[in-house]
């Protein structure tokens, strides 16, 4: 598909300057809410892991601790979109409270940063769809048939996707690769001498390896410090497959194009969504590209108020939103 030139939508096609004004704003409150509620969740799946183990016989506990970890998974997606919040300085009003207090509390968990994360994701809205929209790579392969959507959901499932995102971050924290959610491209440093890659990569990686092992002490000194395995196992496994649906729901198979109106989608999210693939309301993309000035928790009132309007379609499911990524024929895919 080709880009074709257009004017992109404004949410002041369809707001007037109050009720742009209403969306846009701020809570530190619901700001704190916000991460106070995805730890808190975190917690529950914790403990109710921890007291399966003790309690329960081995046919109840394991379906019980695979449960967890896919809630944890879900949390791990929670955090970055917690991330994504503070770097569109939307989760709080203060900007201290974006770029550090979140950073500490979200992005650092699950080794990324707001302020990096801040700079691609806003090259993404300037220029979504574009050749050079550093998301494009995640996308824009799609539609693919069945089968290659199942072989790649294995690769999820076996552990072998966390792996090579372990690997990417590994580089991309060393200075080999440039940062990147979508792409592993090489970073300009050819020239560094072999230990400033070692510098590099403890300066980057420290606060991370500083809040996980904080995480592992508390979970130990409870006398559970095996919960931490499930954390990575989660972040390794079920993070990746909520990552890739979440990613296809947002821009797969829709028009190469700046209108925002047919280069993203909003989904439908049921609770088991919003736990897993769909947490913190990300669900509301169209919206939140329409308006990204408006705060996650006024998403939902904006979405209703743009679809009894007429502005915006019905959403579809985030399953309706699969069998569209994988609806190409093994006939036509070369």
């Amino acid at each position: 598909m080709t880009r074709i030139q257009q004017k992109n939508t404004r949410i002041s096609d369809f707001l007037n300057r109050e009720e742009i004004a209403f969306f846009a704003q701020r809570s530190n409150w619901w700001g704190l809410w916000c991460i106070f509620s995805v730890w808190l969740v975190i917690a529950l799946a914790f403990m109710a892991m921890a007291l399966a183990v003790e309690y329960l016989p081995w046919y109840w506990t394991i379906p019980v601790v695979l449960a967890g970890m896919v809630v944890l998974g879900g949390r791990h997606l929670a955090l970055a979109i917690v991330m994504h919040e503070a770097a569109h300085n939307t989760l709080f009003k203060d900007r201290w409270m974006n770029d550090v207090f979140a950073n500490w509390t979200s992005a650092k968990f699950i080794w990324n940063d707001v302020h990096k994360f801040r700079a691609h994701h806003m090259v993404h809205h300037a220029n979504t769809t574009a050749s050079f929209d550093p998301d494009r790579p995640i996308y824009e392969a799609l539609p693919i048939t069945r089968k290659s959507l199942i072989r790649k959901f294995t690769r999820d499932l076996i552990g072998l996707t966390g792996l090579k995102f372990f690997i990417g971050r590994i580089l991309m924290s060393a200075g080999f690769l440039k940062w990147s959610d979508a792409i592993g491209e090489r970073a300009d440093t050819q020239d560094w001498p072999g230990h400033r890659y070692l510098t590099h990569f403890a300066k980057d990686f420290w606060p991370t390896f500083l809040v996980n092992l904080m995480l592992y002490l508390v979970l130990a000194t409870t006398g559970h410090g095996w919960l931490f395995l499930i954390w990575v196992l989660a972040y390794a496994i079920p993070f990746t497959i909520f990552v890739r649906i979440r990613a296809m729901a947002e821009h797969a198979c829709l028009e190469l194009v700046p209108d925002t109106l047919r280069n993203t989608r909003t989904t439908s999210a049921g609770w088991l969504a919003r736990m897993t693939v769909a947490p913190v309301r990300v669900n509301y993309h169209m919206e939140h590209h329409l308006m990204a000035s408006a705060p996650y928790y006024r998403l939902p009132k904006l979405h209703h108020l743009l679809l009894q309007r007429g502005h915006v379609p019905q959403p579809p499911t985030y399953l309706d939103v699969v069998r569209t990524c994988s609806s190409l024929s093994s006939q036509n895919k070369f």
